[in-house]
């Protein structure tokens, strides 16, 4: 929170942070130094959402409990921005959407590749048929997790290992920029010595009849990850090397991203939604697709056969 969130909130200059929720109040001290100014702290969120005067609150929290966590936000009448992913299962984003629309509030995942230009550009031509249909999707994205610690490699509080947290934004960008819709995963998952998955190899046939692979290396030496998008008409492929996108090719030449697409962040597109009475915003719903197809995943991998996509 105070290495990417924070920073971004200082930049905006018209925010207040009114109160930060954490059980370990060592944590909550540093975000607050962090941010340079008072706060109240409550160990408990729910004693943060009920008693404090709040227009939106920002999680950041284990896996686990960002249902619970945004559930109460929005009953409360706050907006809410959630670390990936939204949740640990489809059943409960299923739910946090439909309470978003009920209530007005804006609910946001902080997959940040969807605010990169390239990826939003990327988007578009699809969605305009510059590559035709959609036939194939390759994706990998490789992390070294031998530095891992804490709640991130226990499966109650995670729901799971890399393929749900850092594999969530491969999952995300990738089924947001094609719009695919998964029907049939067929997963392996090893743990690697640990309690949650490390490596997976996922293989997904989409609705359409589009075919697609997702994997996730979590025993390598750094970050890279490749979205490649494979249409009857032509091709996009991404490359993000430590975290930075090196190349972006549409038909093997580089991407001209258009003036008129604007790079920004999940916080900044946040807090404009905000202030401008949720212009621009969408429902999440493609996190329901992500949330479907890695339950999928971890139930193929348990199962060891290919199964089909919740609907």
């Amino acid at each position: 929170m105070q290495r990417a969130h924070i920073p971004r909130l200082q930049a905006d200059g018209g925010v207040e942070l009114v109160s930060v929720a954490d059980p370990v109040d060592d944590q909550a001290e540093d975000l607050m130094d962090a941010w340079g100014d008072e706060a109240t702290y409550h160990e408990d969120y729910k004693q943060m959402i009920r008693n404090e005067e709040l227009d939106a609150v920002m999680i950041s929290s284990p896996h686990s409990l960002h249902y619970e966590q945004a559930r109460l936000a929005i009953q409360k009448g706050l907006h809410v921005l959630v670390e990936k992913p939204l949740t640990i299962a489809s059943r409960q984003t299923k739910s946090l959407i439909a309470l978003s629309d009920k209530h007005k509030k804006l609910l946001l995942v902080s997959y940040q590749r969807h605010f990169m230009a390239p990826h939003m550009y990327a988007r578009e031509l699809v969605r305009s048929g510059e590559i035709g249909e959609i036939r194939g999707l390759v994706a990998y994205v490789t992390q070294n997790w031998g530095g891992v610690r804490g709640w991130r490699l226990d499966p109650e509080l995670s729901g799971g290992g890399m393929f749900i947290d850092t594999g969530s934004h491969l999952v995300a960008a990738s089924l947001w920029i094609t719009g695919l819709e998964p029907m049939e995963v067929s997963a392996t998952m090893d743990n690697s010595g640990k309690k949650v998955d490390i490596n997976a190899v996922v293989s997904v046939r989409f609705k359409g009849g589009a075919v697609g692979s997702l994997n996730t290396i979590g025993n390598a030496g750094v970050h890279d990850e490749r979205i490649t998008i494979h249409g009857s008409k032509g091709c996009i492929v991404f490359h993000l090397h430590q975290w930075e996108i090196q190349s972006v090719l549409v038909n093997d030449s580089p991407m001209k991203v258009p003036s008129s697409i604007k790079e920004t962040t999940p916080d900044e597109a946040f807090l404009d939604m905000i202030r401008n009475d949720g212009k621009g915003y969408s429902p999440p719903d493609f996190a329901l697709q992500v949330s479907r197809l890695t339950e999928a995943a971890y139930r193929s991998a348990s199962q060891k056969k290919a199964v089909r996509v919740a609907r």
